[in-house]
């Protein structure tokens, strides 16, 4: 690298603008793919002119451009650019405050709540067939594959439909021994992680774009997030994204990660969403837990269980899941229950509901139907 490359280079890392991530894919290679956000969406329209796009995320105001020090040099000069990042990893978090009153009544323990007419979008690895979901009809209503372009629902790593087991799943195999929160609310699964379990920020933004699109279309209620990455601490594009679908009228609901004190991931980091960390059988908070004070707020904002919790497998078994991952279902679940009972109720009002219907302990809010 020349030294002009190298004085380039450390103009950018001085930028609060740029993220350190684009400075460093720069300093060992020659182009990269960086997220940049403007102030206004008008301004859009002059980065298409300007620079190669490989993705369009209108909702948050932000393209994705093919990026080497030429682009970087010009983004840096633009004054209505307000943030350029590069794509964090993104992963399945499985593992081997004061509620406000909303002037609503939830009461969690009501056996008439079983999520009918409502619907839950499940953005993670897919969800395979599985007799629990599917009779005495299916309920698998619709399947958007990010990954595979696949028409047929599929999940080829087994995390996804897990976590719609404990949303959504009915128990009918088990003799209802086995069974999800909403048994009968239907399910949208939106493809967004590979078989590996991991993923990266732009196909989670692809995700995304797809509900700020679609989610009235097909009725979408509620959408559950059981992955995450490390934040930002500034234009954190997960966390945008989810604000946006929640400032839309989706009730966002993810898991706060399995990296224990201080670890928090995105998107459960935003105070717009509903964050959920997990307990114990026990009702104690699990070690693993991520959880935390960000941008000044703790973090999550309930907990639920998330250990050796029981659900559905792909063949038409069932298996068991630690972590946060198992957490979060059971709460999109449970404002799926929250939708049927108040058709039009905003996502504050849920997050309101959940909080109010929580027991307080040790000062944090543990939700429970049990």
């Amino acid at each position: 690298m020349s030294k002009f490359d190298r004085n380039i280079l450390s103009i950018l890392s001085k930028d609060a603008r740029f993220d350190g991530k684009i400075v460093r894919a720069l300093g060992v290679q020659e182009k990269t793919v960086a997220l940049v956000k403007v102030r206004n969406p008008l301004q859009l329209i002059a980065l298409e002119r300007r620079f190669h796009v490989v993705n369009e995320y209108p909702f948050i105001r932000s393209l994705g451009v093919e990026c080497g020090l030429k682009e970087a040099i010009e983004l840096e000069r633009m004054a209505e650019v307000e943030y350029v990042s590069g794509e964090s990893k993104v992963s399945c978090l499985e593992t081997a405050g004061q509620a406000k009153d909303c002037g609503l009544s939830f009461v969690c323990s009501s056996g008439k709540l079983t999520g009918r007419n409502t619907t839950l979008c499940v953005m993670d690895t897919g969800v395979s067939l599985h007799s629990d979901l599917s009779i005495p009809k299916e309920r698998i209503v619709h399947f958007i594959d990010m990954i595979g372009e696949e028409k047929t629902p599929y999940d080829d790593n087994g995390h996804g439909t897990f976590v719609t087991g404990v949303a959504i799943g009915n128990g009918v195999l088990s003799g209802r021994r086995i069974s999800g929160v909403a048994p009968d609310a239907n399910v949208i699964g939106l493809k967004v992680i590979g078989g590996d379990g991991e993923s990266g920020t732009f196909k989670i933004l692809d995700g995304m774009q797809w509900l700020f699109d679609n989610f009235r279309q097909y009725g979408i209620n509620v959408v559950c997030m059981s992955f995450g990455a490390d934040p930002l601490e500034y234009a954190d594009p997960l966390k945008v994204g989810a604000e946006m679908l929640s400032r839309s009228g989706l009730i966002v609901v993810a898991a706060s990660g399995n990296s224990g004190e201080n670890n928090l991931k995105s998107p459960a980091i935003s105070n717009e969403i509903i964050s959920v960390g997990a307990v114990d059988e026990e009702g104690r908070i699990a070690e693993f837990t991520s959880r935390g004070i960000f941008n000044g707020a703790y973090r999550p904002d309930v907990y639920a269980k998330g250990v050796n919790v029981k659900g559905i497998k792909g063949g038409g078994t069932y298996s068991t899941m630690t972590g946060t991952s198992a957490s979060a279902p059971y709460v999109a679940g449970a404002c799926c229950l929250v939708c049927e009972k108040y058709r039009n109720v905003t996502p504050n009002q849920a997050k309101s509901l959940i909080l109010s219907s929580s027991k307080l302990v040790d000062g944090n809010f543990v939700f429970s139907l049990d």
